[in-house]
């Protein structure tokens, strides 16, 4: 239609017309242009806020994986420490101290893996998209909390205790199998974290056969290597509770920064 409009005023010659349908034509192209970016940035907008609440939904669910394993990781270092104490100390004489100790001997090697959502992050990263949330301080915070942090994790729980396979070889097949009847399944499971609902690790009692749970005792309390080994569970257990309060602080702290106002 503008453009019949365009070639009848040309032919009239009437150029001051020319000149109004060419100016309509400019303002039209121009209107529909700022519209075309108005709603890529509006999309955009939407896409970056849905981008950033998923991000935050895995980054809650962290806090909470790692508050989990704060609690295990705890007892675990715990039951270590006790462990270090009983070795300092005349050896168990009775069936329930017997039975403690190798409980304890148990748990102090149990481990139970940890790592960051990464999901959300990776599928940003690799559609090129991590700018739509992020860009700098923020940006760099999320790359140490999703790469950086999770070599680190990689490494700490790839380093296997040759504690837990000393002790495990030390402690008859039948108790073992008690303790791992009482001590994992539901009792392992975040949301009915053992019998006392602040405790993973329940108390329970030995196996009928007392003889095999003195004999498991007597071989945990007489090995010196398995002294050595503890030394450095000690040490291990002690990095992964730092890691886990590190990357709880990260979390915390990358929320903090995603929910600012944009």
């Amino acid at each position: 239609m503008i453009l019949r409009s365009v070639m009848k005023h040309v032919r009239d010659q009437n150029w001051f017309a020319v000149g109004i349908d060419f100016l309509i034509v400019v303002v039209g192209v121009f209107i529909g242009i700022q519209v075309a970016n108005w709603n890529k940035a509006r999309t955009k907008q939407i896409d970056a806020s849905a981008a950033r609440e998923r991000l935050v939904s895995d980054l809650r669910a962290d806090l909470d994986a790692f508050a989990v394993r704060r609690q295990f990781y705890d007892e675990v270092f715990e039951a270590a420490l006790r462990v270090d104490s009983a070795f300092r100390a005349s050896p168990p004489d009775d069936v329930d101290e017997m039975w403690r100790f190798v409980r304890e001997a148990w748990i102090a090697g149990t481990e139970w893996a940890f790592a960051p959502s990464g999901q959300v992050y990776q599928e940003l990263k690799n559609a090129g998209d991590l700018d739509l949330i992020a860009v700098g301080a923020i940006q760099r915070q999320l790359r140490d909390y999703y790469e950086d942090s999770a070599r680190e994790i990689d490494i700490a729980l790839t380093f296997k205790s040759v504690y837990r396979e000393r002790a495990s070889q030390l402690i008859e097949g039948q108790v073992a199998i008690a303790l791992v009847d009482c001590l994992s399944g539901e009792h392992l499971n975040p949301s009915a974290p053992g019998s006392n609902p602040e405790l993973f690790f329940s108390e329970c009692p030995p196996p009928q056969n007392s003889e095999l749970v003195d004999g498991s005792a007597a071989r945990l309390y007489e090995s010196e290597a398995l002294r050595g080994y503890l030394n450095q569970r000690l040490s291990n257990l002690s990095s992964l509770r730092s890691l886990l309060a590190y990357l709880d602080r990260q979390a915390a702290a990358l929320i903090l920064g995603l929910e600012a106002p944009q």
